[in-house]
């Protein structure tokens, strides 16, 4: 069994939140709905936000289904379900077809399966130490083009243009050999995700944080703390006050002088695991 506490929250008022997430008793799964700019295209009547919900609720159903199965065949099938959901309205095909990163946790008899997909981020602590895991092959892409847009203020209107062209070269990278992965229409993605299993005693503690990038940031960007202090952070304040030092940061920096970063602020999802596997 797994103790959850999970907060989510919009990077900005004015956008729906495209992160997502999925609890069982034994599975967590956090998804992250990838925005595309609009003069791009998706070949796509939904949203990044309708992905990432349906993708969370089929992964619960995989599971669910086949609670066997390994968190890559889970992930498969959800993104195949997803897909199906769709094709008769939309074209899958499309380059820019909506997509998602995921992180998953699932507790077992003296193991935790765990996996990751895109720039999310998994923290676990056991008695076996502190790991720490994203999948980091999107920021092996498109470097100078990153670098243009972390150079150019958040309100510099030349911004909105960058980032377009990032995205737009960042496709040509996504979901093949050599580039990076997420779940988007191809189910064969969900095995190029870093996945693994740690053993554990029966009866042991352990704690763990699934986070999208924008909870993530607390850590990789704004230096708040370390993954441990995090961890602590949320054990002793919880998933809310993460995201409320995030926000304030955020908030303080709008024009992304201090810390140069891609949004201004992002979606932001958190979900705080505890427990013995059962």
């Amino acid at each position: 069994m797994i103790d959850a506490h999970i907060a989510t929250r919009p990077g900005s008022p004015q956008r729906p939140n495209e992160d997502s997430y999925a609890a069982v008793a034994d599975l967590v799964v956090v998804a992250d709905g990838a925005t595309a700019p609009p003069s791009l295209g998706t070949g796509c009547v939904h949203d990044p936000r309708w992905y990432s919900r349906e993708l969370t609720a089929q992964a619960a159903a995989a599971h669910v289904r086949g609670p066997g199965a390994s968190l890559a065949d889970i992930l498969s099938a959800a993104i195949s379900a997803t897909a199906a959901a769709h094709t008769a309205t939309c074209d899958p095909n499309h380059p820019g077809t909506p997509s998602s990163t995921v992180v998953m946790l699932r507790a077992r008899h003296e193991a935790l399966d765990w996996l990751v997909l895109g720039d999310a981020t998994l923290v676990l602590e056991t008695p076996a130490g502190l790991s720490t895991i994203c999948d980091d092959r999107l920021f092996r892409t498109n470097k100078d083009l990153r670098e243009q847009v972390l150079s150019t203020a958040a309100d510099d209107p030349e911004r909105p243009a960058r980032i377009a062209a990032l995205v737009d070269a960042q496709r040509n990278f996504r979901n093949v050999d050599g580039g990076f992965w997420v779940a988007a229409s191809d189910p064969s993605a969900a095995h190029k995700a870093l996945a693994g299993t740690e053993p554990i005693s029966a009866g042991t503690t352990w704690r763990a944080a699934l986070l999208t990038d924008g909870a993530s940031a607390a850590v990789d960007t704004y230096s708040l703390t370390d993954w441990r202090g995090l961890l602590d952070l949320l054990d002793a304040a919880g998933p809310n006050a993460l995201l409320e030092s995030v926000r304030k940061i955020e908030n303080d920096d709008p024009t992304a002088h201090r810390y140069p970063r891609i949004k201004r602020s992002d979606d932001a999802t958190v979900a705080y695991l505890t427990g013995a596997p059962a």
